[in-house]
């Protein structure tokens, strides 16, 4: 069966889209040249887009003078998506663009409780957020929340919610209150889509979130690696120290007993901008805390890497805080400890820092979107 007039009018369109989006800033003679189409249907799919608000025109005119070139850019805001950060004592929340970019925040002291009144409190916040946006319902993907919390196969229930005090909510506790798709995800695999994102295809990486509480995500072939139950991963439960610091699993010895920002928190009784200016003046009461810190956190990447040998991304509110000084001691104290000596990788800062579960959390519908337009492969 062959194509019809309709759907060939449509692919030409997404054939026009698709040419703005990989090339923000383009003419029409260009478009005409790159996919070898009359200007006449050029220029009635680019009428077509701008009505749409799926992109813009601009006037540039060349260093050499003449008449000003009309620009056809990619209209990143015709669509955003709002990314929320459940934490057990607060609430972030975000409006991201298209590129990725988040293009308006907020944030809100909550605690956490499983009852309505919390979920009403939530998403009363969470819609007049929406509304000092002033974009139209249509601009909105949806909203996605990110959870201190393991998310479970079937995205409606939590498996394992112990940072929260509950498991027993679903998904649908914050949907009701909502004209716009919610979903959830896990914050550290969110996190970890945010850092693999535009990575290279083969890349191979563990990504850890060094926030107050440790997280985890591994990366495989550029891709969030998923399980069945346990979302990307939860490495943060790794045994360090049999019979070591109780953690709040239940075990004792997790790495995030030894690896989070609480961590230093609890050890040094400071705030970690005190915490680290001591560090940086060489307080001798301080420094070893920190250098203890890089050695578990060196053992745990040492461990991890027996099984995923990749890079290491880090990530989260410590990354402010690293030095390229930091980064090295890592690495020296992990060839310290492997055997294979000649298994090299690196250690870098993650691209987002501590946004990087409101941009990862976002980017769940983004790339969805994108694929669906034919934007993306």
């Amino acid at each position: 069966m062959g194509i019809t007039t309709s759907e060939l009018k449509q692919l030409n369109c997404d054939m026009v889209y698709r040419m703005i989006y990989e090339n923000n800033g383009i003419t029409k003679q260009m478009i005409a040249k790159e996919l070898r189409f009359s200007l006449p249907t050029i220029s009635q799919n680019l009428g077509y887009l701008l009505e749409q608000d799926k992109i813009h025109c601009s006037s540039h005119r060349a260093a050499t003078g003449g008449r000003p070139a009309q620009l056809y850019k990619f209209n990143y805001n015709s669509r955003i998506t709002i990314s929320v950060e459940l934490l057990a004592n607060m609430l972030n929340v975000a409006a991201v663009n298209l590129a990725g970019e988040i293009i308006a925040e907020s944030s809100l002291d909550l605690v956490f409780t499983n009852d309505p009144l919390y979920f009403e409190t939530f998403s009363s916040w969470v819609n007049h957020f929406i509304a000092s946006l002033s974009c139209r319902p249509e601009q909105i993907l949806g909203i996605t929340i990110a959870i201190q919390g393991v998310v479970d196969a079937d995205q409606e229930h939590i498996s394992f919610g112990t940072l929260l005090s509950s498991s027993t909510f679903v998904r649908t506790d914050f949907a009701q209150h909502f004209q716009y798709p919610v979903s959830l995800i896990h914050d550290a695999e969110a996190a970890g889509i945010a850092e693999s994102w535009h990575s290279a295809p083969d890349m191979n990486a563990i990504y850890l979130s060094l926030n107050a509480n440790l997280g985890c995500a591994v990366i495989v072939n550029g891709q969030i690696m998923r399980s069945r139950h346990l979302s990307s991963g939860v490495m943060e439960h790794l045994t360090l120290y049999p019979n070591g610091i109780p953690c709040y699993c239940g075990k004792c010895g997790c790495a995030e007993s030894y690896c989070s920002a609480n961590t230093l928190i609890r050890k040094s009784g400071l705030s970690l901008p005190l915490f680290f200016q001591k560090v940086r003046d060489k307080n001798i009461k301080y420094l070893p805390i920190w250098q203890r810190y890089l050695q578990d956190l060196a053992l745990m990447i040492d461990d991890v890497r027996m099984v995923i040998g990749g890079d290491v991304i880090i990530g989260g509110l410590l990354t402010p805080y690293l030095t390229d000084e930091d980064l090295d001691s890592i690495k020296d104290s992990v060839y310290s400890l492997t055997t294979f000596k000649n298994a090299d990788f690196t250690i870098s800062k993650g691209k987002y820092g501590k946004k990087a579960t409101l941009i990862g959390t976002a980017l769940t519908r983004i790339t969805d979107y994108l694929k669906e337009e034919r934007l993306v492969d």
